[in-house]
């Protein structure tokens, strides 16, 4: 058994009965949860959740009362009260990074999985071209794990239909639903409906494919254009501003402005290039490769 496993555990020992008259307010987070890839039932998250909140407020209180009531300025009912607040306070941010942690998960693999689909459909038209059967097609797509987010998609699919026992439709309406994606949604009930309806499988991939590629080339475009804004801004603000503080600091400093203040400048002049140019250009690189639709 994992730490993680584990902890889960504990938790569902510990707060199921607390938990479970309350679930029912948190219903909303439950096809979130499958969107974000987190295989934890819905009990099992808000447990979990509840643990970690009771953990850090039992350590974080005692150990900010203690902290507080050393120092000369607060006594121990003001060390007392102001360790509560900010324990509360520090609850409350954990019980909302609780909250939006599905949804940011789920949008994340929205992204992979969209960056993934164009190229996906394309292979799967190649498959379907050579009369393979819908149901091993992704089967075999779920082997290429140059796709990434798109390939797991297409091991669950697999999965369900031969481990499971579920049929080509059913294992496929139950991804699209299950989807953060809504262009692999989108696509997964369109591969529904043609099977259906017995239309050629083949010309409808052709067509989606086609329509998803040109998609992808308006994102790549959108992105080269979004990109030229951000380096002008990048260069002009960052770039060309550091360089002309720093200019203006050693001008000042060259009138002998005093001993303290020539201390001051030179500790400005080595934050702006020590410390805050390479953080504010590796979230520049950061920003750039995160939004990359590549």
């Amino acid at each position: 058994m994992t730490l993680k496993d584990w902890y889960i555990k504990k938790s569902l020992d510990i707060f199921s009965g607390l938990v479970e008259p309350y679930l029912h307010h948190f219903q909303n987070l439950k096809p979130v949860l499958l969107k974000g890839n987190i295989n934890l039932a819905l009990r099992e998250y808000i447990c979990m959740a509840v643990m970690t909140i009771v953990l850090v407020f039992s350590v974080e209180m005692p150990l900010l009362a203690f902290i507080l009531a050393m120092m000369p300025v607060f006594d121990i009912p003001m060390a007392v009260m102001l360790s509560l607040i900010i324990s509360l306070c520090i609850s409350g941010i954990i019980a909302f990074l609780f909250s939006i942690n599905p949804s940011i998960k789920a949008n994340m693999r929205a992204e992979k999985i969209d960056r993934g689909v164009p190229f996906a459909a394309t292979y799967l038209t190649t498959i379907a071209g050579s009369g393979i059967q819908p149901s091993e097609m992704f089967e075999i797509l779920s082997q290429f794990q140059t796709y990434e987010e798109m390939t797991e998609e297409a091991e669950k699919i697999s999965t369900r239909i031969k481990l499971v026992g579920m049929n080509v439709n059913e294992a496929l309406a139950l991804s699209a639903k299950e989807s953060p994606s809504e262009r692999l949604s989108d696509l997964l009930w369109g591969i529904i409906t043609t099977i259906r309806s017995g239309a050629d499988l083949h010309r409808y991939l052709q067509e989606k494919s086609r329509k998803l590629m040109k998609e992808h080339k308006r994102d790549l475009q959108e992105y080269s254009d979004s990109l030229g804004t951000l380096l002008q801004v990048y260069l002009t603000l960052i770039i060309v501003g550091s360089v002309f503080t720093v200019i203006v600091t050693s001008i000042m400093s060259a009138f002998g402005l005093g001993a303290g203040m020539t201390a001051m400048i030179t500790v400005l002049q080595f934050s702006i290039v020590f410390l805050f140019l390479p953080s504010v250009t590796m979230g520049f690189i950061w920003l750039l490769k995160s939004t990359y639709p590549g």
